[in-house]
């Protein structure tokens, strides 16, 4: 025997008489609907509306979820683009393996090096980022040309390398110009209080040469008569403004102007040198670097970036 259906006004006034409390009986002579086709039509309303409300919940905590994977996915790419950018220091310019995995240490949320990290913590934000860059090239495999990082990665080895033979270039033209002047290096190791003089003048210059690159501006080297309070007296080589860790306190005006000469001398010759040419391959791969840094940054703008992420899908995705 067919089932009766019941019509829409029917299932609704049972329904609505049901959760009053209504008995079957009283449904049945309420509504002229047999009790047992109203019950079992009541029970599949029920268990339908259940359903819907699974649903609508699992709706919910997807849209959820997906919120919260688009704002991971942004802030790596900002965290990503960051690690990319040429350093203003050249002491800190370390290769491309070393950026990717400092990237990869960093919680999106912040820093995780100034906190007590357990090796099982600092394993689970590596795995984390990892999979989310992995998800982040999924979403933009057709918007974003990838190969971009490769050759930042190639220009970044290059300029590592180039930085490591201008440092020792550097230090064999500081000592032959050193050997050319006449106790130099001993009135120096006297002011300094430091016999590692060499060292010391090749970093302040290789720092000059490269805040040079990044500015455009070479001659950045002077000598500095502290005024305030508390540098009053002294007298200091800066090989740029602002960095104090390349500061050549020598106290003597006089002295400090004969290094400074020589300085100049041997960041001329360094720059003129033909046979290596070290600063001008230098400054290529920083300019690719520099170039490629701003195709990925562009292509992962957050306003470019949002859409995309929207109308495509990784594994990470909620269902």
């Amino acid at each position: 025997m067919k089932k009766r259906e019941l019509s829409p006004i029917e299932l609704k006034k049972v329904v609505e008489l049901r959760q009053l409390g209504v008995k079957w009986t009283e449904i049945e002579q309420e509504t002229k609907v047999e009790r047992r086709a109203a019950k079992r039509a009541y029970e599949e309303w029920e268990k339908d509306k259940e359903m819907k409300e699974q649903q609508a919940v699992r709706f919910r905590v997807a849209a959820e979820a997906f919120h919260e994977h688009l704002s991971d996915l942004i802030r790596m790419a900002e965290f990503f683009v960051s690690a990319l950018r040429v350093p203003n220091m050249l002491r800190g310019l370390e290769n491309a393996d070393g950026v990717l995995d400092h990237l990869r240490m960093k919680s999106i949320q912040g820093e995780l090096e100034p906190f007590p990290i357990s090796s099982d913590e600092i394993e689970r934000v590596v795995r984390r980022n990892k999979m989310l860059l992995k998800s982040l090239q999924e979403h933009t495999r057709e918007k974003v040309r990838w190969e971009a990082l490769d050759e930042w990665k190639q220009s970044r080895y290059n300029a590592v390398h180039y930085f490591k033979e201008l440092r020792l270039k550097a230090t064999e033209v500081i000592r032959n110009s050193l050997n050319n002047c006449l106790g130099l290096e001993k009135r120096i190791k006297t002011a300094i209080g430091d016999n590692d003089v060499i060292e010391k003048i090749a970093d302040g210059v290789i720092e000059c040469i490269w805040r040079g690159i990044l500015t455009g501006k070479p001659d950045q080297m002077h000598v500095v008569k502290g005024i305030s309070v508390f540098t009053e007296g002294q007298v200091w080589l800066e090989f740029y403004e602002s960095d104090s860790e390349t500061r050549f306190y020598l106290n003597d005006v006089e002295l400090a102007k004969e290094v400074w000469s020589m300085c100049c001398q041997v960041i001329t010759n360094l720059r003129e040198e033909t046979k290596s040419d070290l600063v001008r391959k230098l400054t290529d791969e920083v300019s690719q670097m520099q170039a490629k840094t701003k195709e990925l940054e562009e292509s992962l703008d957050e306003l470019r970036l949002r859409p995309t992420i929207l109308r495509t899908r990784c594994d990470l995705c909620p269902s």
